[in-house]
This record gives structure tokens, sequence and C-alpha cells, in this order.
């Protein structure tokens, strides 16, 4: 089947928000009702025109940066390498902070548009048709660390102005090792390893990584 013109890239208004389609998602997570697992379920016959763009954006991907199965590209994790490499030298370099405060959340979208690897324009024009099964999974993660970062740095930032470097050591510890284990679970997300996923635990780790300081 023709999927028909290339379809337009993604607008400004692409944000964080998880990917959302009109009335029943077709092969979503989804938790079931006496559990917090997100279980994939199987997807039924899918809209012949996506299907179709999929199978051509999946043949496109193939030999580049852009995963051919998930449509999703492992760029856009240097974003929270970036901010985990600079919270790592706040303990020994306190003014590696104002970097820290400079860094802002950014959608998938925006990070590629702001990107140069050879691979951005597929990765943008793809972004859209990657299955809800690896990308809801994905975008759930990305959402859970920009809001770890947004709650980790007023702390960082108060225990510094207070001069108590243990505290902001710990809290910086304990944010890098919670950002790197949601990093982990993205990267399994795009790399198409999502076959069941337990909400709770993201939830426990967010937990874990923010009692003792939050």
């Amino acid at each position: 089947m023709d999927p028909g013109p290339v379809p337009p890239l993604p607008g400004p208004d692409e944000r964080l928000t998880p990917y959302v389609r009109p009335g029943p998602v077709k092969g979503a997570m989804t938790a079931t009702s006496n559990s917090s697992a997100i279980v994939t379920k199987p997807a039924p016959a899918a809209d012949p025109l996506r299907a179709a763009w999929y199978e051509d954006f999946c043949a496109r991907a193939k030999g580049t940066n852009v995963n051919d199965r998930t449509l999703l590209a492992t760029d856009y994790l240097n974003h929270f390498n970036e901010i985990i490499m600079l919270l790592e030298l706040v303990p020994d370099a306190p003014e590696c902070l104002e970097d820290c405060r400079a860094w802002e959340p950014k959608s998938y979208v925006e990070h590629f548009q702001a990107s140069s690897i050879a691979d951005r324009d597929l990765a943008i024009a793809a972004y859209p048709y990657s299955p809800p099964e690896f990308r809801g999974t994905f975008d759930y993660v990305i959402a859970e660390m920009n809001r770890l970062i947004a709650k980790a740095l007023p702390a960082i930032d108060a225990a510094t102005a207070k001069g108590d470097e243990a505290r902001s050591r710990h809290i910086v510890e304990m944010s890098v090792a919670g950002l790197r284990a949601l990093v982990d679970r993205a990267s399994a997300a795009i790399h198409g390893n999502v076959h069941a996923m337990d909400q709770g635990e993201i939830d426990r780790l967010m937990e874990i990584t923010t009692a003792s300081w939050a």
C-alpha cells in the first residue's frame, strides 16, 4: 500500500505529554484494575494508513540512529546525560550549580530540532508513528525524569545556600542514581525491550530517591 505524501513534521506544540490517540488506544500499555503493572495488550488491526506509514518509517530507519522497530532514537537521552554529568560536579564544584539551573527540559521533538545529527529529520517525522506500547513507556519515564530533576535542583540549591555540604552531596548522589536508573528504562523502551512494566516499581524508585531529602 502506498502511504501517500510524506506527513508534515510535528509542530512546536509537541510537548512532554504522553502520546494520546482519540478513543481506545490500540496496543496500549494500561494499568489493570487490581494491579499497578502496566501490561502490553495485543494490538488489533491497525488503521491501514497509519500501519503503512509505520512500515515505511521502519524501512527508512534501518541502518540509522532511529530504532527500526520502535522509531525512537537514543540521542534524546543525551539531554538527560548532560544534567547528570553537571549534577555529579556540584559537590566538589558548587559553581556548577549555576549550569544545572540553566538546564531546561526539552521535548523529544525540541531536542532534535536543535540537533545536528544526520538523522534528525527522520527522528522527528517518525516519532508520532512510534507504537504506543513503546512510546507510552518512553514518555512516562521521561516525565518522571523531569519531575525528579525539578524536585532535586531546589533541594540542592537550598542545601548549598546553607553551606550544608553533606546534605548537598547526599541529594546529588541519590538524584543521580535515580536518574541513571530511569535513563536505563528509557533506553530499554527505545530498543523495544518492553513486554511488561511495573509502574509501581518506578513510583518506588522515585520515593526511595527523594525520601531522605524531599
